[in-house]
């Protein structure tokens, strides 16, 4: 199955998998096809995907596709579907990671005792 990617800039592009693919088995298709073009075109350069899906998702009909497991015809996405980059806020209470904490090292060493 052929789905085209909308990303944020504008651009289009096809990435082609199975009819029984997963929107992780997406991703991973969509990862290497911008890997790709990114080095037929720049050279060689590194993109966070970590990144890229801690802050997008992908979206069909206004539809998050928020889980890896679930198969893309089950949320409707079928040959020549076209699939959008969208920007996604994790709600608070989701968040994995509590905030950093400063690190202390050097804090009872100005003491004068």
């Amino acid at each position: 199955m052929r789905v085209s990617v909308l990303k944020l800039d504008g651009t289009i592009f096809d990435v082609a998998v199975m009819n029984s693919a997963t929107v992780k088995d997406l991703k991973l298709a969509i990862k290497k096809k911008v890997n790709e073009m990114e080095q037929s075109k720049m050279g060689h350069r590194h993109i966070s995907w970590k990144h890229v899906w801690r802050n997008f998702c992908l979206s069909y009909h206004n539809e998050k596709l928020l889980s890896d497991a679930a198969v893309l015809q089950d949320h409707g996405v079928r040959n020549h579907s076209q699939v959008h980059f969208i920007p996604y806020v994790m709600s608070r209470a989701s968040k994995r990671h509590s905030r950093r904490r400063k690190h202390r090292f050097f804090h009872g060493l100005n003491r004068r005792e």
